[in-house]
């Protein structure tokens, strides 16, 4: 092959890149928009809809175990759903999760979610005290009528603050920064 060849084969390599590229952006910012805008529907589990713009006590002396928080703030290790929809999870006397979980969030849109939602990424010993609890959060999803977690991966913030996945492993929590890739996705579990 001569040069004039191989050059046009590596421009339409490129401009087929750049398509796939563009046509996935459009796709993937416009079904993240409908989602941001609540017309991919209302998120009926038992959450309810995810914003709650309460306010939770800093601590509590009661905690001995992970248990639903209500809406009227009612705390319970049982599904008491004449207490309103759930709000979150106590996961320590002074932490709660949040009891919407968005799958599947890549980084442009991270603080959309956030912002949605409401809540904060947790901290890294907060993703060490959700690791110690995942199995029992995940029971307690479950008996709600919602699903477990599932997955090994989520967003946190790091040390300085900044957002990072947080990838479990069997006796520790790995934080990887993933902001420049677009392309990749993870769970979006937030503190309340």
């Amino acid at each position: 092959m001569d040069e004039k060849t191989i050059i046009f084969i590596m421009v339409g390599v490129f401009v087929c890149l750049f398509l796939f590229a563009f046509i996935s952006a459009i796709y993937y910012g416009n079904r993240t928009q409908k989602e941001l805008s609540g017309k991919a529907g209302v998120y009926t589990g038992p959450a309810g809809e995810p914003r709650w713009d309460g306010e939770l006590p800093g601590t509590v002396d009661d905690y001995t175990a992970p248990r639903y928080v209500y809406e009227n703030m009612v705390e319970s290790l049982d599904y008491l759903p004449e207490n309103g929809r759930i709000i979150g999870y106590r996961i320590s006397p002074d932490l709660v999760i949040h009891s919407r979980v968005q799958y599947n969030v890549n980084p442009p849109c991270l603080e959309r979610y956030i912002k949605r939602l409401g809540g904060r990424l947790l901290t890294p010993d907060d993703a060490l005290l959700l690791k110690a609890n995942w199995g029992d959060i995940s029971a307690l999803r479950k008996k709600s009528g919602d699903e477990p977690l599932y997955g090994n991966k989520f967003w946190c913030s790091s040390r300085t603050g900044m957002p990072v996945c947080a990838e479990l492993h069997e006796n520790e929590i790995w934080l990887k920064d993933m902001i420049g890739f677009s392309k990749f996705y993870a769970p979006l579990i937030l503190k309340r």
